[in-house]
């Protein structure tokens, strides 16, 4: 009987391993296009075309640092990608714009986040994105209000 329980545990820890795998690459492709999103956000923040972006500069920085240390632990180091669409878009605008524009980036990273959350496994890696997230929610929300970050 103890050779049965053992031939059922060690087929219980087979079957466990693909799903663990499974989670793992999903929470890495998560990670790799939220890091992409975040150096896009933070090179165009950085680009020092005014306050709205300077201020948010930082945050952006700190985000992409938090999920590279969550790539790192699994093992992955992406490159960077450039700019995505709505940084590109902020990136472009001018004056009068920009305001539009920054509400626009932020308003594409809530829902990037947002969406990813129901595909990350690993508690440590949903913490990071969901704080990140509301991050952003209160870039946007102070952002609508006429508030800078």
């Amino acid at each position: 009987m103890r050779r049965r329980e053992l031939i059922a545990a060690g087929g219980l820890a087979l079957l466990a391993r693909p799903a663990s795998a499974s989670a793992q690459r999903s929470d890495i492709a998560v990670l790799i296009k939220l890091v992409a999103r975040e150096e896009a956000a933070a090179e165009v923040y950085g680009a020092g075309k005014g306050v709205v972006v300077e201020r948010l500069y930082g945050d952006e920085l700190d985000h992409a640092a938090a999920l590279r240390t969550q790539l790192d632990a699994l093992g992955r180091r992406p490159a960077p990608r450039g700019l995505d669409a709505p940084a590109q878009r902020l990136m472009e605008a001018e004056g009068d714009a920009r305001l539009p524009a920054a509400i626009a980036l932020e308003q594409s990273l809530v829902d990037d986040y947002a969406a990813a959350l129901p595909d990350i496994a690993d508690p440590g890696v949903l913490q990071t994105v969901a704080t990140i997230l509301a991050s952003h929610s209160q870039h946007l929300a102070r952002m609508r209000a006429g508030q800078l970050p």
